[in-house]
């Protein structure tokens, strides 16, 4: 015969086997901190979003300045995302994926800050910013030729231009008076400064540019958001 103890302990176990299966279960979360997804970084030292999408007739959610946050958690009926603005309900959209549109603030301060969680366990939730649109303000600016001569490839993308590209065809007439009849590339003008940074030749823009400084000023112009500032220049 089992002694009533044995008995008792037998029946402990049965009884404390489900919960440890489900404490088991519970370690997936559905919790996530957001580190970065849908951004990349701009050549100078911050981030850019990896798809842009502005104003409501081109697609985008809302008018003006703005971030989408995807979040999937498959197995979550709801989801909470907490951020700057604080705790927000997110939107449903199915397949496990929920939405939430966001003002505009600068991609490198949401790193490690942002994060949502559903009421659902998940083996992976992912938290990324889908798209959104940058707010565009004319600032007057100078990135010098040192700093266009040095930037990394991810800074003269945002420019349009790259280091082969011809001086004659991209500087003059606007920003420098003249051509040379070795049409040098942007990069090799760059380089060399002591052939380059001879009398200003003011193009039709009137700044009293020589070829050095007028590179300069047309690469940092061509910076979506920023122009070119002689004050800034000589400041």
């Amino acid at each position: 015969m089992k002694h009533p103890l044995m008995a008792a302990l037998a029946v402990g176990v049965l009884v404390l086997t489900p919960a440890h299966a489900a404490l088991a279960n519970s370690s997936q979360s559905s919790a996530t901190t957001y580190s970065g997804q849908g951004v990349e970084a701009d050549g100078f030292g911050g981030y850019d979003l990896s798809e842009e999408l502005c104003g409501t007739a081109n697609g985008a959610e809302v008018d003006g300045p703005y971030l989408l946050w995807v979040f999937t958690s498959t197995k979550s009926s709801s989801a909470t995302i907490t951020g700057p603005w604080g705790s927000a309900p997110m939107i449903k959209k199915g397949n496990g994926a929920f939405h939430y549109v966001s003002a505009w603030y600068d991609p490198g301060d949401l790193i490690g800050v942002v994060s949502a969680s559903g009421n659902g366990s998940t083996a992976n939730p992912q938290l990324v910013i889908s798209h959104g649109c940058r707010p565009f303000e004319d600032r007057g600016a100078w990135c010098s030729p040192g700093f266009w001569r040095n930037a990394e490839s991810a800074a003269w993308t945002h420019t349009g231009y790259t280091r082969d590209d011809s001086f004659n065809a991209s500087v003059p007439p606007f920003w420098f008076g003249d051509t040379f009849s070795a049409d040098p590339t942007l990069g090799t003008v760059l380089s060399d400064a002591p052939t380059y940074s001879g009398a200003p030749v003011p193009g039709t823009s009137g700044y009293p540019l020589n070829a050095f400084n007028a590179t300069g000023a047309m690469l940092t112009d061509a910076l979506p958001g920023y122009s070119f500032s002689l004050d800034v220049m000589m400041s």
